[in-house]
């Protein structure tokens, strides 16, 4: 016997639009409120907007952009205590023990029946009542979930944009280091506010990547500026985020300062950002990670007067060993890290 709906929330996920409808269609008939969407883009943003965005999502595992298992691991982050359900044509056993170590509370292999749905979203549905009972219970004395410092992100959705960066995986917790580092050395530095303005700007600056590739530095800026924005994320915050423009073009020359005056929180996260690509594409090319950090910062001094500005300049120079030292250190430390870590 089937559970009862009571109006429970289920998004389905599926580029299908035929077996989409089909699902979505059964589901409506057992009484569900089924929200439907063809990729896992758009549901990452209604995460980002709602409290309660679903209380099952129902997945393939192929989808445009992000794959199911991501969009899995980044709703888990988003919410621990609703279950995802998968579905694939595949029948691979590696990609079904792949889902289910990510947090899958199922998997379904097409073509199946729609008992086997019911089955399984039955199972899930006993889970989240569990869920949400012991969570009514603990909710007085329950900790808080890492939010990234400050951004209010889950760590997992920053650790999946850094992977997309050109940085690569710890781009943000770097960037973080290396900007503050340079704010510090600057003429008047920071204050404590504007200084975890600065890392949550750092680790944040690059999350409009979950939402798929980009080619211009322009869209992705937008994109991050809307994201951040649906989050009701702090002004200041914004503040820096808005400011921060790429300093250089594809062929590694600046861009320069242009338009407006710059906040100086601003420049450091873009001169920080662009060490760490410098840094990372000499290490992919086969420099050993000091070396990478030392060529980096030749790279950027060279042009740094015009694309940051004397401030910046003068801190580049100040804080040389210190940047090397902190990047070759930084390379090997989680992407989850925090400053209590």
């Amino acid at each position: 016997m089937t559970k009862e709906a009571n109006g429970r929330r289920v998004i389905v996920v599926e580029d299908d639009e035929a077996l989409r409808q089909t699902l979505a269609r059964h589901l409506r008939k057992r009484g569900f409120t089924v929200i439907e969407a063809g990729d896992a883009e758009s549901v990452l943003l209604r995460a980002s907007r709602e409290r309660r965005p679903f209380d099952v999502a129902v997945a393939d595992v192929h989808l445009p952009g992000l794959s199911g298992v991501e969009l899995l691991r980044l709703l888990l982050a988003h919410s621990p205590l609703k279950p995802v359900l998968l579905i694939t044509g595949d029948g691979e056993e590696a990609l079904a023990r792949e889902a289910l170590q990510a947090g899958a509370a199922g998997y379904l292999l097409k073509p199946f029946e729609l008992f086997e749905l019911d089955a399984a979203l039955d199972q899930a549905l006993s889970r989240v009542e569990l869920l949400e009972t012991a969570e009514a219970l603990a909710r007085s004395g329950r900790a808080a979930q890492p939010d990234g410092v400050g951004t209010g992100l889950p760590v997992e959705w920053l650790g999946l944009a850094d992977q997309r960066s050109d940085g690569g995986t710890g781009h943000g917790y770097r960037v973080a280091r290396l900007a503050g580092t340079l704010a510090a050395n600057l003429p008047v530095p920071p204050d404590a506010r504007e200084r975890e303005a600065l890392e949550a700007a750092a680790r944040a600056h690059e999350i409009g990547r979950l939402l798929g590739p980009v080619a211009d530095p322009s869209t992705l800026a937008a994109r991050t500026a809307e994201f951040l924005h649906n989050l009701e994320t702090p002004p200041s915050v914004m503040r820096i985020v808005n400011n921060f423009r790429e300093r250089w073009d594809g062929s590694g020359e600046p861009v320069g300062l242009t338009g407006h005056e710059i906040p100086a929180s601003a420049l450091v996260l873009a001169a920080g950002d662009m060490l760490d690509q410098q840094a990372a594409a000499r290490l992919a090319a086969g420099d050993e990670p000091g070396t990478a950090m030392s060529t980096a910062l030749q790279q950027v001094a060279e042009h740094a007067d015009d694309a940051f500005g004397p401030d910046v300049t003068a801190a580049l120079e100040a804080a040389e060993d210190v940047i090397t030292a902190i990047w070759v250190l930084a390379r090997g430390r989680s992407v989850s890290m925090t400053d209590d870590d």
